[in-house]
């Protein structure tokens, strides 16, 4: 649930910045096919780019805010021990700032929830509707839209394919009132109407989502408008009807109607002059918006840092000293980073630099240590990973390369070591292959590089593996050392 909410503020705050810019510099200009479609990319677009990978290496504004959001919406979640959580909070400073972030959530939620009730029961108010009326036929209706009649109807409207109409307007203003909304079923207003309804009852406590609502609903009116002046119908005597149906009762929200809109704004919107062609390239505007959405949506990319094969804190890695590094291992598929250390006591010479030199480990144990999912899941993972080095293909170096590391007692894997390729091949359940490729005109080989390269590859291989479960002494989790051969053929 938090991650949800979380959604909704980089949501919100994407279709804020999209809406500024139509509601500043499109709203007035009288393009009305190009503001829907606007107003359309707008709903369609606000709610991907939250979902687009886009990743930063520092945190932006946004993200930091959001990330103090987050922590108090944790105990949202089901899987979150609330007792512990509340203990947390009560030695934390921002204790009651993370209250109220709380509460706020709490009562989003159910505002959510509330809205799609409603939503849902005008619809069911909709079918009531569609089953008290009865259909008949106008010389001006095509086949393909229903054309229901109710002495109970007092507002023309119109929902997908039905235009619903009541006996005063079909004797009095038939012809106008079915061209209106003729107009409104052929460009398929209701499927934005729709759209729109659902982002506003998902983020109905954001004012501008009403906002891009009511907009969008004048766009559909200003088109309808045009088409029945285009039908033939003179602008005094439309401009008559629409002050008369302006004191009518709407029929539902939901539906299209002929007094749907400002009635002043649709007036203004009939006299005043086409804009200019060149008032297009406003659009343009919406590039610099876009780029200011994707930097809001934008998420740092965190990687988990394992210190001595040990999850390591900001504080470890900021102690480390640079001249006791051995090698750092990046794993971007995992997003994982492996930082190993030499103590200045160690001697290098020997085969293992000991992390824990004062640590005994164990090499023979009742219980080994194994790979979560067991043997089948450990190979099926090796041979999903598993390469033929190019620089030991190009070399024919070839052969079974131990590999010797440590599992500590957390399942973690350290000391990674991997010995020189033994010359015979022995047998062994990992084996990874490749052809030879024969080329007469090759230069020298090559067999101390080639091996490297095989080495190289299966500590890099064994780095990647996730933790093991810890071998096991009477019961107790202990550090136990693993030898496991790779055997490298050429065929």
């Amino acid at each position: 649930m938090a991650s949800f909410i979380i959604y909704s503020i980089r949501w919100a705050v994407t279709l804020t910045l999209l809406y500024s810019i139509y509601r500043l510099l499109l709203r007035r200009e009288t393009f009305h096919r190009l503001n829907r479609w606007v107003l359309l990319a707008i709903l369609l677009v606000s709610p991907l780019l939250p979902l687009m990978p886009l990743q930063t290496d520092e945190p932006t504004a946004m993200e930091t805010v959001l990330t103090r959001i987050e922590k108090p919406l944790v105990s949202l979640s089901p899987n979150e021990n609330v007792t512990e959580y509340t203990i947390a909070t009560q030695e934390n400073e921002n204790e009651k700032s993370g209250l109220w972030v709380r509460y706020c959530a709490y009562i989003y939620i159910i505002g959510v929830a509330v809205a799609l009730s409603i939503y849902l029961f005008r619809l069911l108010t909709l079918v009531h509707l569609l089953r008290r009326c009865q259909r008949i036929s106008h010389p001006i209706v095509p086949k393909d839209v229903h054309l229901m009649l109710d002495m109970r109807i007092k507002q023309p409207s119109s929902w997908m394919h039905w235009i619903f109409i009541g006996p005063i307007d079909l004797k009095q203003n038939a012809e106008t009132v079915l061209r209106h909304e003729l107009a409104h079923v052929r460009m398929g207003h209701s499927w934005d109407v729709i759209l729109c309804d659902l982002s506003c009852r998902l983020l109905w406590c954001l004012p501008f989502i009403w906002m891009l609502r009511q907009d969008l609903v004048d766009v559909h009116e200003f088109q309808a408008d045009e088409a029945v002046l285009h039908g033939g119908v003179t602008l005094e005597d439309y401009e008559h009807l629409l002050v008369r149906k302006a004191v009518q009762t709407q029929v539902l929200p939901i539906m299209n109607t002929l007094r749907r809109g400002a009635v002043k704004k649709r007036f203004s919107m009939m006299h005043c002059s086409r804009s200019s062609r060149w008032s297009r390239l406003k659009l343009l505007y919406l590039v610099p918006a876009l780029v200011t959405c994707l930097w809001v949506s934008a998420k740092t990319e965190v990687y988990t840092t394992y210190l001595n094969g040990k999850l390591a804190t900001q504080e470890e890695l900021e102690s480390i000293d640079p001249s006791t590094i051995e090698h750092v291992d990046v794993i971007h598929p995992q997003k994982k980073v492996f930082i190993e250390t030499v103590s200045e006591s160690v001697d290098t010479g020997e085969l293992l630099p000991e992390v824990r030199p004062e640590d005994a480990y164990i090499d023979k144990v009742e219980q080994m240590p194994q790979f979560h999912g067991g043997e089948a899941a450990m190979y099926q993972y090796i041979s999903q990973h598993k390469r033929y080095p190019k620089i030991a293909i190009e070399n024919d170096a070839e052969g079974t390369v131990n590999v010797v590391f440590f599992v500590e007692e957390d399942g973690s894997i350290t000391n990674v070591k991997a010995l020189e390729p033994s010359p015979t091949l022995d047998k062994s359940n990992i084996v990874v292959t490749a052809y030879r490729q024969e080329n007469t005109n090759k230069p020298a080989l090559d067999k101390d590089e080639g091996n490297r390269a095989l080495q190289d590859f299966s500590e890099e291989l064994i780095r990647g593996m996730p933790p093991f479960e810890p071998g096991r002494q009477q019961g107790k989790a202990v550090r136990t050392k693993v030898t496991l051969p790779i055997m490298y053929q050429l065929n």
